[in-house]
């Protein structure tokens, strides 16, 4: 029997194992085998990855069988083709009643998947009631990362990236952002896509002095890349009943060989193919928080991991050698992570894609590039627009495409 998959569930609690004849979970304290599923009977093959939602009985299973064209046949005839399962069908599977609840088939191989809960519903579920309405699928393909709404199967967004032979993604879930980071469609860049709950009302009063009407100076470099992280949030595109804001980042010169956020989210370290130094940043601004130096012959990252309480890095490489950093916690403390009222400098990364259309982004790209056509219009009179227009125009003056760490 063979080896194929493993890895823990979202909590750290379990660790789920995929092998030639189905799947194995293993509670991690103590370690136990708490489920070994021998799906043999079911002529499903062999199991590629395999994904577990917390302690709840839903895992996303993907095949290790051969690829599986979707222009065969007609439709209603798919399910006698994806038997055994193939390497481009994610099946979610209800380990309770032992059925396939859903299965998505997609045109390349999945290379990685990610099950991530609502975090406004429940934080740790440990049965299938009401839980089948409320989580998400994210699929990672070699150019795309498809996420799913799984109470309707219903697709949410659609991300491109540069050649991901490895399926790097990574997911958090925290109590206010659900968080997915993965490489951009630019060497070294570094795509956080921020989804929150649609607020019920705005968080500003018209006392705010975000929305007074003193003029702003445009020479005020700080005034024009500080904004207030609640701001940012309230004013990303809706996504159902979530607002969804885009952050993109240039962290490298090479190929990015690893991403991987911290479990609150708010830490993300990444690594490149040539570069000499891991680095960790502020997820939601791009500032640089700490970097960690490779040593003689460290070969290339193949996996970071950041401990709950953000002191460790953990670092494993293709030679292979596991590494362990110490993470500084004064300055990741003086991030202020989790205050939604902090105001943050987004020198070092980018809430906007000038490449991309009005459909596929945010209100923010939407008012700027609006300001920008119009200059005279009523748009430009206010304070807050007038920001975004200075913002804007240093953004376009100083970096064509994507803002640049330097």
């Amino acid at each position: 029997m063979s080896f194929n998959d493993a890895r823990f569930n979202q909590d750290g609690t379990c660790i789920c194992v995929a092998n030639d004849h189905g799947f194995k979970i293993l509670n991690t304290n103590p370690l136990v085998i708490t489920c070994d599923r021998d799906l043999r009977n079911k002529n499903v093959g062999s199991i590629g990855i395999a994904e577990m939602l917390y302690r709840s009985n839903l895992l996303a299973l993907v095949g290790n069988g051969e690829y599986y064209d979707i222009r065969k046949g007609a439709m209603r005839s798919v399910h006698r083709f994806i038997k055994p399962w193939k390497q481009n069908v994610v099946t979610v599977w209800d380990d309770k009643k032992h059925v396939e609840v859903v299965q998505l088939v997609f045109n390349d191989s999945i290379l990685n998947i990610k099950l991530m809960h609502d975090m406004y519903l429940v934080t740790v579920v440990h049965n299938m009631s009401g839980l089948k309405n409320y989580y998400r699928l994210v699929v990672v393909l070699k150019y795309r990362v498809y996420v799913y709404q799984m109470s309707d199967v219903s697709l949410v967004d659609c991300s491109a990236t540069i050649y991901n032979l490895f399926g790097m993604v990574s997911t958090s879930s925290s109590k206010t952002l659900n968080i997915i980071a993965h490489p951009g469609k630019l060497r070294g860049t570094v795509v956080v896509q921020l989804y929150t709950k649609l607020p019920k009302k705005s968080s500003f009063s018209d006392e705010d002095e975000l929305f007074s009407q003193e003029p702003r100076s445009e020479n005020n470099v700080e005034s024009m890349e500080s904004f207030y992280l609640n701001e940012i949030l309230e004013s990303g595109e809706e996504v159902g009943s979530y607002n969804k804001v885009v952050l993109k980042m240039k962290l490298h010169r090479s190929d990015i060989t690893a991403v991987t956020l911290s479990p609150n989210g708010y830490l993300m370290a990444t690594s490149s193919q040539e570069g000499r130094f891991i680095k960790l940043f502020d997820t939601l601004s791009g500032e640089l928080i700490q970097v960690f130096r490779k040593t003689n012959r460290f070969g290339r990252v193949t996996r970071c991991v950041i401990d709950k309480d953000s002191r460790w890095l953990a670092v494993v490489t293709d030679r292979p050698k596991l590494y362990v950093y110490e993470i500084d916690h004064e300055a990741v403390r003086d991030c202020e992570f989790g205050n939604l009222n902090r105001k943050i400098n987004f020198a070092n990364s980018c809430i906007v894609d000038i490449n991309n259309d009005d459909s596929e982004v945010g209100k923010y790209f939407k008012m700027y590039k609006y300001s920008i056509i119009n200059p005279a219009t009523s748009c430009c009179r206010d304070k807050f627009c007038n920001k975004v227009v200075n913002k804007t125009i240093m953004l376009l003056q100083s970096f064509p495409y994507i803002c640049s760490y330097k």
